[in-house]
C-alpha cells in the first residue's frame, strides 16, 4: 500500500465576475487542479491531510457564511456524506477561511465526495454552483478523492 506524508492543500476561491460586474449571474470558483483534488493513504499514527479553502482575490471582501447555516452553510457535501471518522475538524478559521482534517488511512477511508461553498458579499449570498452530470470527466463540482 502506497503511503504518503500528511499534507497541507490550500485552495483559493474566488468570484467568477468582480462584485460590480453581473451580480445577478455571479458564482464561487475553484480555478485549476484544486477543483478535483485526490489524496494519498497516510500512516494511521500520522497526522491528517488539511484542506483549507481561502477567499481570495476578488472575493478576499467577503466572508464564508456560518457552518450551521441551514440554507447557504459555509461548507456542505453533496450528494452523499462520508462517515464522520474520515473527514473531521470542520472549522471556521476567521471570515476567510475554512479548513477540514481528512483522516484516510486505510481502504475504509477511499471514496470521492463532492461539496459545495457558500459566502457572503455584503447581503448577498454566492455560492460554487451545483451542476448534474454523468461520470467524473463531465461533473464540474468540486471533490476530494481518497485512492
Amino acid at each position: 500500500m502506497k503511503l504518503s506524508n500528511p499534507s497541507n492543500v490550500e485552495i483559493n476561491v474566488e468570484l467568477y465576475y468582480d462584485l460590480d460586474r453581473d451580480e445577478e449571474y455571479n458564482h464561487l470558483v475553484i480555478r485549476g487542479k484544486k477543483r478535483h483534488h485526490a489524496f494519498d493513504k497516510t500512516a494511521s499514527e500520522g497526522g491528517p491531510h488539511t484542506i483549507t479553502w481561502t477567499l481570495t482575490g476578488n472575493a478576499a471582501g467577503g466572508r464564508f457564511c456560518a457552518l450551521d447555516d441551514l440554507d447557504n452553510p459555509g461548507f456542505t457535501w453533496l450528494i452523499r456524506k462520508p462517515t464522520g471518522r474520515i473527514f473531521r475538524d470542520l472549522r471556521a478559521e476567521g471570515k476567510h477561511r475554512i479548513s477540514i482534517h481528512n483522516h484516510h488511512h486505510d481502504k475504509h477511508s477511499e471514496g470521492m465526495w463532492h461539496y459545495q461553498l457558500f459566502a457572503k458579499f455584503g447581503n448577498k449570498v454566492f455560492g460554487v454552483p451545483l451542476t448534474f452530470g454523468c461520470g467524473h470527466s463531465s461533473n464540474p463540482n468540486p471533490t476530494i478523492k481518497n485512492t
